[in-house]
């Protein structure tokens, strides 16, 4: 039996990210985030900034960073045997964008079929009167304020 470096078997389980259909998920799901959240300003009626540039550019890099620490991580989990934890970890992320998009979709008032907006309701305790963006930074650190 012929093994490979741990180098080549690392950048061989990188190459397979373009057939990986949980990448492909995931990888959507980031840019129907994305573009939903950038047009949900126009829409959305309950924003409390409309727009705001200062929310875009730092948004835009930490979907970067977590794009990044996706395709670097979850061929690594495979290479050190940790398949389960790799798909785990990956299907969080898929399940946080969805969690996002239907965030988006509701706050421009667009429709949704029934069961799903049942199963988000009872998934989502994010929805909280009293949050205002404005109060924390790009990485959700608090700002300051009264909390």
């Amino acid at each position: 039996m012929i093994t490979l470096p741990y180098h080549l078997f690392m950048l061989h389980q990188m190459q397979t990210l373009v057939d990986d259909k949980l990448m492909w998920a995931f990888t959507i799901v980031m840019i129907v985030d994305l573009i939903t959240g950038m047009i949900k300003p126009y829409y959305a009626k309950k924003t409390i900034k409309k727009t705001n540039s200062s929310v875009g550019i730092p948004g835009i890099i930490k979907h970067t960073v977590i794009y990044l620490v996706v395709v670097i991580a979850y061929p690594y989990l495979y290479t050190i045997g940790a398949s389960t934890m790799a798909t785990t970890f990956l299907i969080a992320w898929i399940y946080q964008y969805l969690i996002s998009i239907v965030e988006n979709w509701t706050e421009m008032g667009w429709w949704l079929p029934k069961p799903i907006m049942d199963f988000f309701e009872a998934k989502l305790a994010k929805d909280q009167e009293d949050y205002d963006p404005s109060k924390y930074n790009f990485l959700g650190k608090y700002k300051g304020g009264k909390k």
